[in-house]
C-alpha cells in the first residue's frame, strides 16, 4: 500500500472493538457525563470558564467533543491527524492561573490546555463514560473486549479512575457549579440540554453529582434503568447500520471500496 493509500485509510479497523463500540449512536449518551466529569478538575473547570462562551454556546463543548472523537475513530488516518493537530492548536490558547484556592490546588496555579495530566483526565472520562453507556444500553462488554478497547492496560486504566475519583484532586469547585448552572439555565436552550444530558446525570459517580448540586431521587433512578433495560433489548433486534454513526459507515464502505 502506498504513503497516500495508507493515509486515506482510519487509524483504527471496522472490525475493532474500539470501533465497534463508538459507531453506535447511543454511545452518544456518554457526552454529558463526560463534560461534567472533565470540569468536576478544578484546573479544567478554569479554562472552561475563562476560555470559552459556554453561556451563549452550550452544545458547543459536546458538539466539538463528539465531532472530534467521530473525526479520529472513523475518518482517514489524514482526517485524523489533522483534527488532532487542529484541537491542540486550540488548546495553546487555553492557559492561565487559579484565582483563589480550589481544594488542593492554591491560588496561582497554573493550568494548561496541552498539560498532557490535563489532557489524560480528560481522554480517561470519555473513555469511562462511553464504556459504562455500552454496558449499560448496548451490550456489556467481557474483560477480554475492554483490554482490546484499551490495550495500554485496561486494569491500569481502572486503578487511574479509581484513583482521581477518590482524590481531593477531582473536586467540583463553585466554578464548575457556575459552569453547570449556566449550562443548565431555565431557558428553552438550557431545558433542552438538561434533558438530552439526563442520562449523563444519572451515571455520573453519586459524590460529584451530589457536589454539582443536581437532584437525582429513586424515582429518576428507577427512570434511567428501565430506560437502559429497554435499550439493550430493543438493540438486540436492529440491524447495525440503523444503529450506528453515519460517519463509521461511510468510513466502513470507503474502506472496502479502496482496499
Amino acid at each position: 500500500m502506498s504513503e497516500n493509500e495508507d493515509m486515506g485509510q482510519p487509524l483504527f479497523s471496522p472490525s475493532s472493538v474500539f470501533w465497534r463500540v463508538n459507531r453506535e449512536l447511543a454511545s452518544g449518551l456518554a457526552g454529558p457525563r463526560a463534560v461534567l466529569m472533565q470540569i468536576a478538575h478544578p484546573l479544567i473547570a478554569a479554562g472552561v470558564a475563562e476560555h470559552s462562551r459556554f453561556r451563549e454556546h452550550r452544545f458547543a463543548r459536546l458538539y466539538r467533543t463528539s465531532l472530534a472523537a467521530a473525526a479520529i475513530t472513523f475518518g482517514s488516518r489524514d482526517f485524523a491527524l489533522r483534527a488532532v493537530e487542529s484541537i491542540n492548536r486550540i488548546h495553546r490558547r487555553v492557559h492561565g492561573a487559579l484565582r483563589s484556592q480550589v481544594g488542593v490546588f492554591p491560588p496561582g496555579t497554573p493550568y494548561d490546555a496541552n498539560d498532557p495530566e490535563l489532557k489524560l483526565w480528560v481522554l480517561s472520562t470519555i473513555t469511562d463514560s462511553t464504556l459504562l453507556v455500552y454496558d449499560l444500553f448496548i451490550s456489556p462488554l467481557s474483560d477480554d473486549e475492554r483490554q482490546q478497547y484499551y490495550p495500554p492496560a485496561y486494569i491500569d486504566f481502572q486503578s487511574y479512575m479509581n484513583d482521581k475519583l477518590q482524590s481531593d484532586v477531582i473536586t467540583v469547585s463553585d466554578t464548575a457549579r457556575d459552569i453547570a448552572r449556566g449550562l443548565f439555565s431555565s431557558s428553552i436552550e438550557g431545558s433542552l440540554l438538561f434533558l438530552v444530558s439526563a442520562v449523563g446525570i444519572g451515571l455520573l459517580p453519586g459524590r460529584l453529582r451530589r457536589e454539582f448540586g443536581f437532584r437525582w431521587s429513586q424515582r429518576r433512578r428507577n427512570w434511567l434503568w428501565r430506560m437502559a433495560t429497554v435499550s439493550r433489548r430493543v438493540r438486540g433486534h436492529l440491524p447495525t447500520i440503523v444503529c450506528s454513526s453515519p460517519m463509521a459507515t461511510f468510513s466502513h464502505l470507503r474502506a472496502l471500496v479502496t482496499s
